[in-house]
């Protein structure tokens, strides 16, 4: 139950900050403007080896078409290059250039700092309070989806 609730606190942090960057960048006029699903395929990238289109439809449970576009946009940003394999000319995978390593080592970097945090706050909950918990953060990404017209 405790795993869950990490989790969903996790969930919950990463919308609220993606929220927060989207709002941030759009007030300075750069688009960063990265959603969750291209911060989970820099992840998947930088902690694999032979990523292709595939690979991350499969782990992600999205669409090739959804993740042709999330790679075009991580192209265009410079924190993913392609590389064709010599036998296969049609099979790409990916890597992470020096500034996705960058992003994906700050993205880890914070994920585990703010694990042993949750870990250490909800030590004192017991599992009916963490039922709680969880259905109240539902509730909150669900509301952060709205906002950002996020919400299928």
């Amino acid at each position: 139950m405790k795993r869950e609730v990490i989790l969903k606190l996790q969930q919950f942090i990463i919308e609220r900050e993606n929220a927060d960057k989207r709002r941030q960048y759009k007030k300075e006029n750069e688009e960063l403007d990265l959603s969750l699903t291209q911060f989970h395929i820099i992840e998947l990238i930088d902690n694999n080896d032979k990523v292709n289109n595939k690979f991350l439809s499969e782990m992600l449970n999205v669409s090739k078409p959804a993740i042709t576009k999330s790679i075009k946009k991580l192209l265009a940003k410079d924190l993913v290059v392609e590389s064709h394999n010599e036998f296969n000319k049609r099979e790409v995978n990916y890597s992470l250039t020096q500034k996705g390593k960058k992003l994906s080592y700050i993205h880890d970097e914070l994920h585990e700092k703010s694990v042993k945090k949750y870990e250490e706050v909800l030590k004192v909950f017991d599992d009916d309070e963490m039922a709680v918990i969880i259905e109240f953060l539902n509730r909150s990404i669900e509301e952060l989806k709205k906002e950002d017209g996020l919400n299928d």
